[in-house]
This record gives structure tokens, C-alpha cells and sequence, in this order.
């Protein structure tokens, strides 16, 4: 085997911006097939329920965006029983979001399958607020301003429905994810912060804490929020893959090597995941695993930014 020089770990962490997505592809009927689906693409199905009652939630807007091409965005509505589907999708890695009104929203990251089509329930947390009779308006005109990207007027307006029902998590979540689009960082944590006092259980907050903390280089605090956040149920693969980076930022190897495998439970293709696990085995002394899990991360992703170092310590290892 040959020796190895000074090895460069390249750490990069998946920000994804939590936003509403805009108009685009094709938006098949419920349960119908999309036009033009075949063996070179994949779908995505799935029910929302009401987390308390299993009761099905209709009009819940659910979006999606490929999260290698983020110009690939699709907008679609659960039907009656609660149902939506789409078809026809470039395989991949998707983020989706599901919001409704008088429900706490939701985001997860989901595989689709080529051929094949992924099951993708999610359950939704009903809110319950004293809220002023003018707040679901006003709330309607700030996520209008949300999803045009217009994060000042989407603030004044989140502040305002606040005013009229301050003890709803949900508005203080947008507005801070408001700030945090426009730079504003400390402000959406406490924004996050506050949506968490109202809401101890609510995961999204939590995540959102992380990622920023993260982008600080704040370990200890992303590290301290993304635990939380897993611990609430969070399996969201980004959330697990980002919170495994945070723990090898911090030297707690053993701790990201279980979080990474974790994540490969639930998606056994991500990619960066494998790279990972092949620098932790070189630190472990572990080279013939080291050398299977980057020979499986080329294989999966040859186009990674860190496809190059990955052969460099593969040629390293012989």
C-alpha cells in the first residue's frame, strides 16, 4: 500500500433554502400516470394526514425542486383523501415543503427512484391559536410576498399577522425564514427561537437554527439544534447528512459515522455520504472499507466536486 501525504477533507454541508416554489413542468390528475413517463423517469406519491386524527388534509400545497437543478420546480394540491402525485420526474434527490393553513408546515427530502415511484406520506401538525379574525388574511398576503421572494414586505406583513395572533409558531417560523433569506441571521433566530417556545415539538425551527449556526462555524450550537431536531423525529436525509458534517467539524467521528449510516438506511444512493464514510475509515485505519466506499461514491456521483480527491486517495490507497 502506498503512503499517504497530507490528506484535505473536503466538508460541504447542503443548505437548502426553505421556499415556495414557482409554476412549472407538468401537474398530472391525482393517481394518473404523468404524460411521457417511461424508463427513464421516476414519481412521487403520497397522503398527508393530520398528524392527531389521521384524518385526511385536502388543498394542502405541496412543491417540490430538484435539488441538483433548482430551475426544476413543481407546484401540486392533495385532492380530497388527501392524496397528490407526480409523475414524469428526472430521477433524483427532491426537497419538498407541504404548507396549509391552520397546520404546521412541513419539509422532507425524498429519493425518486428511476422506473419506479417513491411513497412519500407525511403527517401535518393542526395548530391551535387564539388568532384575531383577520389573521388567516393577513397571513395569506404575507406568504403571496413569500413566495415572490419579496423578504421586507413578507416581514411587515408575517409582523403584522403577529400582532394578531402571537402565540402562532408558524408565523414567527415564516418571518424568520423571511430574515433569513434577506441576511438577517440573528433575527430569524430569534424568530426560531420564539417559534420554538411556542412550539417545543415543532422540528423545522430547529433544523433552520442548525444550518445557520452551521454557516457561523457555531459547531457546538448547529451540533446542539440538529440533535434536537433528530430527536423530535427529524429524518430528513439532508438534515441527517448536514448534522453528520457538524459532528466531523467537531471530531466526534464515531458519532457521524452512525449518523451517516442512518442516512443510508433511508437512502441507500447519497452519494456525499460514502465520500464520508471513506475519509472516517482512513482515520480508523479501516482502508480496504475506506477504498469501498469511495470506489461506491465515484460510481454513484462522477461528477461531484470531490470526485478528484476521492481518485487521488484511491491511487493513494493502491
Amino acid at each position: 500500500m502506498k503512503t499517504m501525504g497530507a490528506l484535505i477533507l473536503v466538508i460541504s454541508v447542503v443548505f437548502f433554502s426553505f421556499s415556495v416554489f414557482s409554476e412549472g413542468g407538468v401537474h398530472p390528475q391525482p393517481g394518473n400516470p404523468a404524460p411521457g413517463q417511461s424508463g427513464t423517469t421516476g414519481a412521487i406519491k403520497g397522503y398527508v394526514k393530520d398528524a392527531k386524527t389521521s384524518a385526511a388534509i385536502d388543498k394542502v400545497s405541496v412543491t417540490l425542486v430538484y435539488m441538483k437543478n433548482e430551475s426544476i420546480k413543481y407546484n401540486l394540491q392533495t385532492d380530497k383523501k388527501g392524496y397528490y402525485y407526480m409523475g414524469g420526474l428526472t430521477p433524483g434527490h427532491y426537497k419538498s415543503s407541504f404548507e396549509k393553513d391552520g397546520f404546521l408546515p412541513a419539509s422532507q427530502t425524498w429519493l425518486v427512484p428511476l422506473a419506479d415511484t417513491v411513497q412519500a406520506d407525511v403527517d401535518l401538525q393542526a395548530l391551535e391559536t387564539a388568532r384575531a379574525a383577520d389573521t388567516p388574511e393577513t397571513a395569506r398576503i404575507a406568504m403571496a410576498f413569500f413566495k415572490d421572494a419579496k423578504w421586507e414586505e413578507a416581514v411587515k406583513i408575517f409582523s403584522e399577522g403577529i400582532s394578531g395572533d402571537p402565540a402562532n409558531p408558524s408565523l414567527y417560523f415564516y418571518r424568520g425564514l423571511s430574515q433569513e433569506n434577506r441576511g438577517q441571521m440573528e433575527e430569524a433566530l430569534a424568530d426560531y427561537q420564539k417559534a420554538i417556545e411556542l412550539k417545543p415539538d415543532f422540528v423545522l425551527p430547529y433544523s433552520r437554527s442548525a444550518k445557520i449556526y452551521a454557516r457561523q462555524q457555531n459547531h457546538e450550537k448547529a451540533n446542539e439544534f440538529y440533535q434536537k431536531a433528530v430527536e423530535l423525529g427529524d429524518q430528513d436525509i439532508t438534515t441527517l447528512y448536514n448534522h453528520a458534517v457538524v459532528l466531523m467539524n467537531l471530531g466526534k467521528n464515531a458519532e457521524a459515522k452512525v449518523a451517516l449510516e442512518s442516512l443510508l438506511e433511508r437512502d441507500r444512493d447519497y452519494a456525499d455520504a460514502y465520500y464520508h464514510l471513506g475519509i472516517l475509515s482512513i482515520g480508523l485505519g479501516e482502508m480496504e472499507k475506506a477504498k469501498e466506499f469511495l470506489q461506491r461514491f465515484l460510481q454513484l456521483d462522477p461528477e461531484n466536486p470531490n470526485a478528484l480527491l476521492a481518485k487521488q486517495i484511491l491511487e493513494s490507497l493502491g
